[in-house]
């Protein structure tokens, strides 16, 4: 199948793009069919620019928008970088939740075991070291180093991991 041709067509399909034919080549395209398709889409093509012309006038400035993602993304590196301090911060509270009913709890049970303290002379960390079983002391002592050492090892693990 011969597909249709014209000598003609270059010389409308450059001036068409810019919009302005002369009206020797406007005539031929309206009596040839194949310059009178190129018009068309010439025609159809020149619209939409038209139409992409005026959506581009309404697009925000650009530098609204480098603003805005330069603060969204100062504002997701602050939050990764103050993650630590936050899961800490979270750990003591968990801690202090458990540690000072505890605490509070030994602490009472030391003045009315031993009355006979000198409770008047003595800090009250050490009247409820004092207090309490010696084996329970170590047991205390040991878990305590080794939550210190933990949470020294996991939060320096954090601090130092590449991503």
């Amino acid at each position: 199948m011969n597909e249709p041709h014209c000598e003609k067509e270059q010389q409308i399909a450059t001036p068409l793009r810019s919009g302005l034919c002369p009206p020797e080549l406007h005539a031929h395209a309206r009596q040839c069919p194949v310059c009178s398709e190129i018009m068309r889409v010439a025609e159809f093509l020149r619209e939409e620019a038209k139409l992409a012309d005026h959506e581009l006038n309404a697009l925000p400035d650009a530098s609204l928008l480098w603003r805005k993602a330069q603060a969204l993304a100062r504002e997701q590196a602050l939050a990764k970088a103050t993650l630590p301090i936050r899961l800490v911060r979270a750990c003591a509270y968990i801690v202090t939740a458990f540690a000072g009913p505890w605490l509070a709890f030994e602490s009472f049970q030391a003045t009315t075991r031993t009355p006979t303290l000198r409770i008047e002379h003595s800090s009250m960390l050490e009247r409820i070291w004092t207090s309490a079983m010696p084996a329970m002391n170590d047991t205390l002592l040991v878990f305590w180093i080794v939550g210190t050492v933990l949470t020294i090892g996991l939060s320096s693990w954090y601090m130092l991991r590449e991503e």
